[in-house]
């Protein structure tokens, strides 16, 4: 296992809540899992990984190691990374629980440490109501208890109430070193331009920024011009499943609905037969970019996001309020009730400047009905 330092930088707030919402630290596991979960989506929209792949109740690619099984191949093959490898395929484990671990297989990807690098107060730099501080001598996060109510009227008290961290960290991840350019640095470079960590990406938290990698101590300057390679020798770049669009603000919202599940005749409420007009939708991350200028503050921005969205959810209420397929179709898209959103409010930046946008992953929703193609 090899040894990688990253730098991270909050864009939007990092909230890493456990099983009782609280978010007294960041917690490895739960970007472990991001990295698992953008790792699925890639592979999967790629092709790879196929839908009879997807453990329905798990909520993931996986797949158990048969331990006997893997004995008895690597006693023909013998114990090197690439024999078990080839045994882990031919028990058609998928490359996600090759890559993050499975009963009775460990992940090839750890954190071995998290560090704050410097004391910060989110709430100081957005002026908000609620105070979180994390101070490097005790690597606590810390909340201001004397909040508003979720009564107040004022939107940000609202969305900003829960603890979460702002500000710059360091992840010590542990590595094999055999995945770490094929596997790891083109994920991370995806992570870094697309990506989400942590919980709460429905309100657009999670975007980080890598400012430094390092192995061993050792900075690494071009850790971001690699494509996958698979382990039988291919080639894939993930660059080949973004779709860009632009969009104004004035755009209507079956507009947006059907520049993203790319179906010509959509058109909301008034659509008939919603399932046929769903079924097989396109395997692409869309980037819906939004123009925006101005004020810099990361809260104005996503409450636009957020009041669009609205308007695409009501988008997406028959004139008929009893038509289930509508309900669900709306719940799965834009999340209800526990669901994921799978259009999620993207903040970037460019040249030192917030940028306002969509992401996509609708595609997912192949994996609850439709076809493997």
């Amino acid at each position: 296992m090899t040894s990688v330092q990253v730098t991270f930088q909050t864009i939007t707030p990092l909230w890493t809540g456990d099983a009782w919402q609280d978010n007294r630290e960041i917690r490895p596991s739960s970007l472990v899992g991001s990295l698992r979960f953008w790792f699925e989506v890639i592979y999967y929209f790629s092709g790879i990984c196929k839908k009879d792949d997807f453990n329905k109740k798990l909520g993931r690619f996986e797949k158990e190691v048969n331990r006997e099984k893997l004995k008895e191949c690597l006693a023909k093959k013998g114990n090197t990374f690439e024999a078990k490898i080839e045994c882990l395929l031919e028990q058609g484990i998928p490359l996600p629980s090759i890559i993050f671990g499975t009963t009775n297989w460990r992940s090839l990807i750890e954190i071995k440490s998290i560090e704050y690098l410097e004391d910060y107060c989110f709430g100081n730099r957005l002026n908000l109501p609620v105070k979180i501080c994390v101070s490097k001598s005790n690597y606590e996060i810390k909340e201001n208890y004397d909040c508003p109510k979720k009564s107040n009227k004022d939107w940000s008290v609202f969305y900003f109430t829960k603890p979460y961290f702002y500000g710059k960290f360091e992840v010590k991840f542990q590595i094999e070193e055999k995945i770490l350019k094929p596997i790891f640095y083109p994920l991370l470079t995806f992570m870094d331009k697309y990506g989400f960590w942590g919980g709460k990406w429905n309100i657009g938290y999670g975007r980080l920024k890598v400012l430094e990698v390092k192995v061993d101590n050792k900075t690494i300057n071009n850790w971001n011009k690699s494509d996958f390679e698979l382990f039988d020798n291919s080639c894939f770049s993930w660059e080949t499943l973004i779709k860009s669009e632009k969009l104004d603000f004035n755009y209507k919202s079956f507009k947006f609905l059907k520049t993203v599940v790319k179906k010509k005749n959509f058109y909301c409420k008034t659509q008939r037969n919603l399932g046929n007009k769903i079924s097989n939708i396109p395997k692409k991350i869309v980037f819906i970019e939004l123009p925006y200028s101005g004020n810099k503050d990361y809260k104005t921005i996503i409450e636009t996001l957020l009041k669009d969205k609205v308007k695409i959810r009501n988008c997406l209420r028959p004139n008929n309020n009893n038509n289930e397929v509508w309900t669900k179709f709306r719940h799965k898209l834009l999340g209800e009730k526990g669901e994921g959103s799978k259009i999620l409010p993207f903040i970037y930046e460019e040249q030192e400047q917030l940028k306002c946008s969509f992401l996509s992953i609708d595609g997912l929703l192949n994996l609850e009905g439709g076809s493997n193609e």
